[in-house]
């Protein structure tokens, strides 16, 4: 074999190679490229670390430093602080591009209650990915809270899962009881975080119609007028 042919086989090899790790990263194709939905290309929100965007605007989210440690690691009192005057960059909430059913999952709420998602099959779901200690999604409680109020007798669930880690539970009750979220909050074990991810902000939310099929995705904080105008959409389908 030559010099060049032996290049060319090192060459196909390595893309191989690349090509197999990013399915195995991957196996079921629920990044926003490849199910249809697509991705925020700011990072808006808090990173998996708690990295806040940069803010050398109005336009953009205050910078707002991470907790210390891994991931779910909760900050002093700060947890449960109500939201301030912080202005944050709005999400683009993306339209679903194809029909894809939002993965099942099972998870016990703070109450130890199992919460399915199958449970809610026929209402529109609101699947809300957050954590104590983003900002952001502290920031974006209230508005599910009023989503959940008003919509909710017209077959709106809002499900907050909560990716906290270390005591997640008791972290997650006491900020629950401080906003009055009156919403299911399971706790994720991991396996929506491997069935919806992999995730590059949060929060990040899903809307699913009826028949669980996720319909629009926002990787990021939305306000409340974003929310309520996905939920018209869907109710007059």
């Amino acid at each position: 074999m030559d010099k060049k042919s032996v290049v060319w086989a090192g060459v196909i090899a390595m893309v191989s190679a690349i090509i197999v790790i990013a399915w195995l990263s991957d196996p079921l194709g629920l990044t926003p490229e490849q199910n249809g939905l697509a991705p925020d290309p700011d990072g808006r929100g808090t990173d998996l670390h708690g990295q806040a965007p940069d803010t050398s605007g109005p336009d953009h989210a205050r910078d707002v430093p991470g907790p210390a440690g891994e991931m779910g690691h909760i900050p002093d009192n700060d947890t449960v602080a109500r939201p301030d005057a912080q202005t944050w960059r709005p999400a683009e909430l993306f339209p679903a591009t194809r029909t894809y059913q939002g993965p099942d999952f099972e998870l016990e709420d703070i109450t130890g209650r199992t919460v399915r998602l199958s449970d809610f099959e026929g209402s529109i779901i609101v699947l809300n990915l957050w954590a104590t200690w983003c900002p952001p999604c502290r920031d974006e409680v209230p508005a599910l809270i009023r989503l959940q109020e008003e919509f909710g007798d017209r077959g709106v669930q809002v499900i907050g899962v909560s990716l906290d880690e270390n005591g997640a539970r008791q972290a997650v009750s006491g900020f629950a009881q401080s906003f009055g979220i009156n919403y299911p909050t399971p706790v994720d074990d991991g396996r929506v975080q491997q069935k919806y991810g992999p995730l590059s902000v949060i929060p990040t939310t899903y809307f699913l119609d009826g028949g669980r099929n996720i319909r629009y995705y926002a990787p990021g904080y939305l306000e409340y007028g974003q929310m309520e105008e996905a939920i018209r959409d869907l109710l007059s389908d």
